[in-house]
């Protein structure tokens, strides 16, 4: 009799330590087929337009490097561009040293003075800058980047943190790359992106199980996005199965001291 509490018990405590663990929550593109995936169309990515707090980077250049310095205090020297990477390879270096755009709109650039860029696109930008330019310089390059486009992803991801873009567009596969991707509990049929739009933050559903989230309006991300992939039952689940194997291996192993021994 002894023997066979012995057994059930063990089997009980083994099922609990290997219970069936579902991959349905944690597969991506489950609806996707070969023949099909060719047919799948993607949203244009959108096109960022200038807001009141954005940090720009804006370079101008000519031939003469002298004058470079003139017009890129933070990149002087021997040569305009030599130090892009020290100057805006950090957060620090890239709030210290970019072009923060008013709340009416503005930007103050040294020898032009202020521009109004409200609303424009980064390409406008560009060439409304490098109108004003041409007023004291004699062809001069213009180059505006955006350096604020970041986003946050959190949960079940193995590096969730904070992360830069500057390649103009970043989709939430992109995203979850860069946070060297999920973990075994993550729960991809109710991934939460959530986004500052206007006076108002809203939050929009992703099923990353299937093709649906190619049409999302949240599968190109935007500055400020934050991006939460929760963690399934059976995180909780696996936690209390360890928890219940510990008591039942615990009293499996008393019981059979305790048999032995009589």
């Amino acid at each position: 009799m002894k023997s066979k509490i012995i057994l059930y018990l063990s089997v009980i405590a083994l099922a609990l330590q290997i219970s069936c663990k579902s991959t349905k929550n944690i597969t991506m593109f489950q609806d996707m087929q070969k023949e099909n995936f060719a047919n799948v169309m993607l949203n244009q990515p959108p096109i960022h337009v200038i807001k009141p707090f954005d940090n720009l980077y804006v370079n101008i250049l000519t031939l003469d490097q002298n004058v470079n310095g003139l017009f890129n205090p933070s990149m002087s020297g021997s040569a305009a561009n030599s130090n892009t990477a020290y100057t805006y390879g950090t957060p620090a270096g890239q709030h210290i040293n970019g072009y923060r755009i008013t709340q009416e709109g503005i930007i103050t650039l040294p020898i032009l003075g202020e521009i109004n860029l409200m609303n424009l696109t980064l390409e406008e930008a560009q060439k409304k800058i490098k109108t004003k330019a041409e007023e004291y310089l004699k062809e001069p390059t213009v180059h505006v980047k955006l350096l604020n486009y970041k986003v946050e992803i959190l949960g079940e991801v193995v590096s969730p943190n904070q992360y830069y873009n500057y390649e103009g567009t970043f989709n939430i596969l992109e995203a979850i790359a860069v946070a060297n991707g999920i973990t075994l509990y993550a729960d991809l049929k109710n991934v939460i992106v959530t986004r500052k739009e206007g006076d108002k933050i809203n939050s929009y559903k992703v099923n990353l199980t299937n093709d649906s989230f190619y049409d999302s309006e949240v599968y190109y991300l935007q500055p400020n996005d934050i991006i939460y992939i929760p963690p399934t039952r059976l995180k909780k689940r696996s936690s209390n199965n360890s928890t219940f194997s510990i008591i039942l291996s615990t009293i499996t192993t008393i019981i059979a001291i305790f048999a032995v021994t009589k």
